[in-house]
C-alpha cells in the first residue's frame, strides 16, 4: 500500500515562514521544486506556526509533521528522530528555527522514475482551468529501491508519497499533522 500525503489542516495549526527573512538570508532561493539538492545554500530561516481559518481545533495544536512547498514536508525534533533513517536515502534535512527548537523541512531528491508508474488507470485533474497532473495512477513498488518517500511527475512533483512502512512508524509514535490518501502498487 502506498500513500499520498497532505497536511491536516483542519486538525493543526499551519506553518508559517517569513518570506522575507528567508529571501533575505538566501536570495536565490526559489519555491519552485526541481528535486535538485538545498543544503549546500541553505540557512535556517526562523518560521512560526498560526491557526489557519481552516482550523477547527480547539487551543494550540503543534503538528509534528506537517507540509510546506510544495508537500515538502517539516518534521518536529520528535518527528526528525522517529523519521531520519528512513527518509535519508530519499533526500536531505533542511533546519528551520521554531521558538528555540530546531525543525527540518525534508527535500525530497527521489522521484519514481517512469518504469516505476502504470497510467493505464489515469485520469487527467484540472483544477479551476489548471492542468494539475494525473490521479488514479499505479505505482509499481520495485522501482522504489528501498525508499520509503517519493515524488511523481505524475503530478507534477507537486504531492509526496509514503510506503507503508511510513505510515507504520508515524501511527506508532503517536505523531500528528498530515492525512494520507491510499494509492496502489501494481
Amino acid at each position: 500500500m502506498m500513500y499520498k500525503i497532505e497536511y491536516d489542516f483542519e486538525n493543526t495549526y499551519l506553518l508559517l515562514l517569513d518570506g522575507d527573512e528567508l529571501f533575505n538570508k538566501m536570495p536565490t532561493y526559489s519555491q519552485r521544486y526541481r528535486a535538485k539538492p538545498r543544503l549546500e545554500n541553505w540557512v535556517a530561516p526562523k518560521a512560526s506556526f498560526f491557526a489557519s481559518e481552516n482550523y477547527e481545533g480547539d487551543g494550540e495544536q503543534i503538528p509534528d509533521i506537517t507540509t510546506w512547498a510544495l508537500g515538502n514536508i517539516v518534521l518536529s525534533p520528535k518527528a526528525y528522530q522517529a523519521f531520519k533513517d528512513l527518509l535519508a536515502p530519499s533526500g536531505e534535512f533542511l533546519p528551520f528555527i521554531i521558538s528555540d527548537d530546531t525543525y527540518y523541512m525534508f527535500n525530497t531528491l527521489f522521484v519514481i522514475p517512469e518504469e516505476g508508474v502504470d497510467r493505464s488507470q489515469a485520469i487527467e485533474v484540472v483544477n479551476t482551468g489548471v492542468h494539475m497532473g494525473q490521479d488514479r495512477v499505479l505505482f509499481r513498488e520495485p522501482a522504489l529501491a528501498g525508499k520509503h518517500f517519493f515524488k511523481t511527475p505524475t503530478n507534477k512533483l507537486t504531492f509526496s508519497y509514503v510506503t507503508e512502512s511510513f505510515k507504520n512508524l508515524y501511527d506508532d509514535n503517536h505523531l500528528s499533522g498530515l492525512t494520507f490518501e491510499r494509492t496502489y502498487l501494481k
